[in-house]
């Protein structure tokens, strides 16, 4: 029997080493998790102990979970161009299995979010996890360590709080600025008194109520783009959303124009995607994920082993 020690620091056990096995295939447990057989007083790491993390296993162990912004070393540049290749070489050693997960739970969550009525309120309840858990399938791609749709679901179950408020106040906020960017529009109108199919003879007039529209959009997309990775921090880490939010700002800002390059060249991947009868898109969404993850790795693992 068997005692370990769990990311949240309590002792959980014991049990034996079977239930240990399951633990580590749900990525509960992994190489640096402390264990210890029942009666003993000195604690081991589960990496050292063969029987359970052999060189022959053919179920390695999911990524540890990082506990915080200690853990990341922040990049000095992030290099697009790499993220693709890097993820165009991983898709390509399983490409059915890759895009089999990511088509079939976006096929799950668009049923979903089709139910009338109730799917608007699974979607603004679970697409925040859904998409961590996705990010989190992808992380593990390109580790060679997915096992499949499994990890998602453990993403939205166990990730879930993380996840969601990550996705709604990171949008909130970003709207913010644009709200204020349209209220001062609305009230030039209204007070203009022109009926709205006469606009295009007022050309001041366009120009004033479009001028803080079009600076609103500019701050919104900046604000989603810089906190575009706190979903997937909030799913592959410990952190709370704020804390997700915050290092995602930090590890983004820096290279707001290498990253916003990125997703250029993804925005008009998936566009060649649509333009291939649709069926593009079955290859160039997981490209797009998995670039996003490589990006990751770039971004908060820098110099780290293994990227953890």
């Amino acid at each position: 029997m068997f005692e370990i020690i769990g990311g949240d620091g309590k002792i959980y056990g014991p049990v034996n080493q079977e239930e240990v096995r399951r633990w580590i295939l749900e990525g509960r447990a992994d190489a640096r998790t402390k264990i210890r057989r029942e009666g003993e007083s000195s604690w081991s790491t589960l990496g050292s102990l063969e029987e359970f993390l052999s060189r022959e296993s053919v179920h390695p162990p999911l990524l540890h979970p990082v506990t915080g912004g200690k853990d990341l070393r922040f990049a000095d540049r992030l290099h697009a161009a790499e993220c693709m290749g890097r993820a165009w070489t991983v898709y390509r050693q399983d490409p059915w299995k890759v895009t089999g997960v990511i088509t079939l739970v976006l096929l799950l969550q668009f049923m979903m979010n089709s139910i009338p009525v109730i799917g608007a309120l699974l979607a603004f309840l679970l697409n925040g996890p859904i998409l961590g858990g996705l990010y989190f399938f992808c992380r593990q791609v390109l580790h060679g360590r997915s096992s499949g749709v499994s990890e998602v679901i453990g993403i939205v179950r166990e990730r879930f709080l993380a996840c969601f408020l990550a996705t709604t106040v990171s949008s909130l906020l970003a709207f913010g600025p644009f709200l204020l960017g349209v209220i001062p529009a609305a009230a030039l109108y209204a007070s203009s008194g022109v009926a709205m199919e006469k606009l295009v003879d007022h050309p001041r007039l366009l120009l004033g109520m479009g001028a803080p529209i079009f600076a609103a959009t500019l701050a919104m997309l900046y604000l989603l783009i810089n906190w575009s990775l706190a979903v997937p921090l909030a799913a592959c880490s410990s952190m709370d959303f704020w804390e997700s939010m915050k290092t995602s700002w930090r590890g983004l800002a820096p290279h707001f124009w290498s990253y916003l390059s990125l997703l250029l060249m993804l925005g008009l991947l998936n566009i060649l995607g649509m333009l291939c009868l649709i069926v593009g898109l079955f290859v160039t969404v997981p490209l797009t994920f998995l670039a996003t993850m490589a990006a990751y790795e770039q971004l908060f693992f820098s110099g780290t082993p293994d990227s953890r």
